[in-house]
């Protein structure tokens, strides 16, 4: 074995020996999760890290789906917070659909106002796309911004901590 791999072995062991302490904790006495969905929840959290965490949502409903469970099991939701979590980025699922079939015709619209030369139309049109774009940030943004407001104070916490 040369040194590059047993660096990368020393390197999975520590993040399973993590991965696996981070399952334990969340767990309460008597409770079992597979090791599946803890390592599902806990990569959910890792993602909570990313810059992007404040407006990103799932783009589909299988991911929104996957990405609740996730949440669930991570933040231990109660079946309430559960139900209003899904209502939140169903609603967002659906308005950035729209907005993406509009931003899909407006791309289109420029592309034929790029091939016509029509100066003025480019201009309108690509305020519209940086319209649509920023409507789509701020979809998701007010999706978690709505997700932080049902969370317990500890469970905030705990999100914040991940996201720090």
């Amino acid at each position: 074995m040369n040194r590059r791999q047993m660096m990368m072995f020393s390197g999975a062991a520590a993040a399973a020996a993590g991965a696996q302490g981070l399952g334990q904790a969340q767990l309460s006495p008597g409770s079992t999760l597979s090791h599946a969905t803890q390592r599902a929840s806990y990569k959910t959290l890792i993602k909570l890290d990313d810059k992007k965490s404040s407006y990103k949502i799932p783009k589909t409903d299988s991911k929104k789906t996957k990405y609740l469970q996730s949440l669930t099991t991570a933040l231990t939701l109660t079946p309430a917070q559960q139900q209003q979590t899904e209502t939140i980025f169903t609603d967002a699922v659906a308005a950035r659909a729209t907005l993406r079939t509009n931003l899909k015709t407006a791309r289109q619209n420029l592309m034929g106002a790029v091939k016509d030369n029509n100066t003025a139309a480019i201009d309108q049109i690509s305020a519209m796309v940086g319209s649509l774009k920023a409507r789509l940030i701020s979809t998701g943004a007010y999706a978690n911004a709505a997700f932080h407001r049902i969370l317990a104070p500890e469970q905030q916490a705990k999100l914040t901590q991940f996201q720090s």
